[in-house]
């Protein structure tokens, strides 16, 4: 699996430490940098990163308070937030990106062996989450199934069918906005009535406005206001491809 991740950071010494902490991180992108908040904030929307580096010490941005900013913007127009590392060059606002649920808090100037750490706590969170468990419950009865085997969601009134890669489907009583924020990351709506597992994807047709699954004969369609999370699949898939056109 790849991680995209952006560096939002004015400074070149510290965006190059932490570009070269990545020359051996194959399984992590860099899909852009910003040097000021609010280039940060569009570059964020544009690329859907699951991970952004963000100096709160940049001119003119207002320490911890930017982080607050950005999360806040985020939240209007993202289901699921990218994990956060804040850079500083004091550990003032420390507490604060604590309460604020960042993944990793470093002083600068960057050691690129922190950069490392941060790296594989990164993944080892990722992996677990991507590896969840489902439970459904119903009065005494408690059905599980793993995640990872769900191939997308599809919205049926109040309730949601889980169809799963073996061919069977699974209902829940919850609306699919409920999934939507609680599912891992791989998982992306794209359809008022459909969430799919990326991982299952195996064509985008733009003129159509449809993805196919893998090994089915299904069709799910997309639709213009989520478009931009299509985009996202189809650069987060063609990154991993070899393009023959």
């Amino acid at each position: 699996m790849e991680y995209p991740f952006v560096v939002i950071d004015g400074d070149v010494s510290s965006l190059n430490t932490i570009l070269l902490a990545f020359e051996s991180q194959d399984q992590f992108i860099c899909v852009g940098v910003a040097n000021s908040e609010q280039k940060g904030l569009d570059l964020i929307l544009e690329r859907m990163p699951a991970l952004i580096f963000l100096d709160i010490d940049m001119p003119g941005s207002y320490g911890s308070q930017t982080l607050y900013y950005l999360i806040n913007e985020l939240r209007k127009y993202m289901d699921k937030l990218p994990e956060f590392v804040v850079l500083s060059r004091s550990a003032n606002y420390a507490l604060e990106g604590i309460r604020n649920g960042v993944l990793d808090y470093i002083l600068k100037p960057i050691d690129k062996n922190l950069i490392h750490r941060t790296l594989l706590r990164f993944r080892k969170e990722s992996h677990i989450k991507n590896d969840t468990t489902i439970c459904f419950k119903s009065y005494g009865d408690y059905k599980f199934i793993k995640s990872n085997e769900v191939m997308y969601l599809k919205a049926d009134n109040n309730a949601t069918d889980f169809v799963m890669k073996n061919g069977n489907v699974v209902g829940a009583f919850k609306c699919l906005k409920y999934f939507q924020e609680s599912l891992p990351n791989q998982f992306v709506r794209i359809h008022n009535s459909y969430i799919v597992n990326t991982d299952y994807i195996s064509r985008i047709h733009f003129g159509k406005s449809k993805c196919t699954v893998k090994n089915t004969n299904s069709y799910i369609p997309f639709s213009k206001s989520y478009r931009s999370n299509v985009e996202f699949i189809k650069n987060k898939l063609s990154k991993a491809s070899v393009l023959i056109a």
